[in-house]
């Protein structure tokens, strides 16, 4: 069965006011609930159609009937309305809704000597039908959105019944017992749509809730928690939801020692969602790849253009002819580069910007006969990344702009010049310091949706500490 899209919409979004700041927030407008009601209506309409209804019998006066082989032949809608009930959920409604079912009947007629039986079949067609119904949405005890269907109500105005077959006259004698029949039946509480509304919310609605990413691994070693803070927040005009928004090692998650900063303030409701990304999601990430020893790395010439390593080379760009002082005490051999980071990369989000300042260690080895390595270098390096972000089939992505790395010597056995400074910095550390970047930026950061949802007139907005992600929405089914 497919699921409806407002439960769909509403599965994302779950708040209240928050004890700590979120790492991630989200906001889904008014805009976006009627765009989804819309949806329901047609996924309800054909879920609705084709749906059997248990065989009637009864009696009315000197007429006993059965009504057998129901189904619906056809659901419309009209017009349909979500409100927003605050410390609640939603209040779902439709009016002027319309119902045609077909069956077949079979009557016996019984007036003293008189007998007469026949039978065939009918059309039923129910107009006016209202129903409401009432969404309960909270978050259960690990963090995930639940839902709820509460006081649901349906009425039928009419019900016009055709006949075709058997005598007409005797049709007068029953027609109305039976049109109140199938009014109850599809009406009520316990009727049809209220039956189909309570399963796709309590059933179809509660698998959409569990398809939700609440949690995300990413790279096999770190966990992306999205679980939600608190229950509910509803207002007039939208509905708003608090992450935890941080990145934690897989193995061990350990909340990180800082907080999430302040996420930018906005009262826009112009489009259907509004994703809050606040910079505390890729330092938490950071801080735990340095924690768990992940920002290090052993660079060879397999990582490098063809023998830049090498200390000994015919031409003039191995390391060798560049820092001399390296090709005359280790002839004839390559050169190690084990690179680590000093301290926490940290991101900077502000005034239309992103950026990533880090430090690290480049430190030298000669390899040595036997698969030895003799140190022989240590130089500082720092950098501060000017980033590009983009979101692309509802997940960030991220290119360098700008990459100036400095360096300077921290401790040598052999003499460097500036020269070997600067081919350091531009011939080895930047060809693979910014692919590797560059790498991880293009693998994507997901964001908290369903598969069925996607992101349409996207707007993207780098503000102090924050990533404001604006952008209506799509439901593929």
């Amino acid at each position: 069965m497919q699921q409806v899209c407002l439960l769909t919409v509403v599965s994302l979004f779950v708040t209240s006011a928050q004890c700590k700041t979120p790492g991630l927030q989200t906001r889904i407008t008014d805009r976006a609930l009627e765009y989804a009601t819309e949806v329901a209506l047609d996924i309800l309409s054909k879920q609705v159609t084709g749906q059997q209804i248990p065989d009637q019998h009864g009696q009315s006066g000197d007429v006993k009937f059965d009504i057998t082989g129901m189904n619906v032949k056809q659901f419309t809608k009209l017009s349909s309305r979500v409100s927003l009930i605050q410390n609640v959920g939603l209040s779902w409604s439709t009016s002027g809704t319309g119902l045609a079912i077909h069956g077949d009947f079979k009557y016996k007629y019984r007036k003293g000597i008189i007998k007469i039986s026949d039978h065939g079949s009918f059309d039923l067609k129910a107009n006016g039908i209202n129903f409401q119904i009432k969404i309960e949405i909270g978050m259960d005890g690990t963090g995930r959105p639940t839902m709820k269907a509460v006081g649901c109500s349906c009425n039928v105005g009419s019900a016009d019944i055709k006949f075709h077959g058997g005598a007409a006259w005797i049709y007068n004698l029953f027609s109305g017992q039976l049109e109140n029949k199938l009014k109850d039946m599809v009406g009520g509480g316990n009727g049809l749509l209220c039956k189909q509304l309570n399963t796709l919310i309590d059933v179809n609605g509660m698998k959409s809730l569990q398809k939700l990413p609440v949690t995300v691994q990413i790279a096999k070693r770190f966990l992306l928690d999205y679980r939600f803070l608190s229950k509910p927040s509803f207002q007039t005009k939208f509905m708003e939801t608090y992450h935890k928004g941080e990145v934690y090692w897989n193995a061990v998650p350990v909340d990180a020692p800082f907080a999430a900063p302040p996420l930018l303030k906005s009262s826009d409701t112009s489009r259907m969602m509004y994703i809050w990304l606040s910079d505390y999601v890729f330092n938490t990430m950071s801080y735990n790849a340095l924690k768990y020893n992940q920002l290090q790395y052993n660079v060879t010439n397999k990582d490098l253009p063809s023998g830049v390593l090498n200390t000994t080379c015919p031409q003039s760009t191995c390391i060798g002819k560049i820092i001399k002082a390296i090709g005359t005490k280790f002839p004839n051999t390559t050169v190690m580069l084990y690179m680590k980071s000093t301290s926490m990369p940290n991101m900077t989000v502000q005034n239309g910007s992103t950026v990533v300042d880090a430090a690290g260690d480049i430190v030298f080895f000669a390899q040595q006969p036997g698969g030895k390595y003799t140190y022989f270098l240590t130089l500082s390096a720092t950098m501060s990344a000017t980033i590009s972000l983009m979101i692309q089939n509802e997940k960030v992505f991220a290119k360098v702009l700008k990459l100036p790395i400095s360096v300077t010597v921290k401790d040598s056995k052999i003499p460097v010049s500036p020269e070997g400074l600067n081919f350091i910095v531009k011939g080895i550390v930047s060809v693979f310091v910014e692919p590797k970047l560059n790498e991880l930026g293009a693998a994507g950061f997901p964001l908290p949706v369903i598969n069925s949802v996607h992101f349409t007139n996207t707007q993207l907005t780098v503000a102090k500490d924050t990533l404001l992600i604006a952008t209506d929405l799509k439901y593929s089914g």
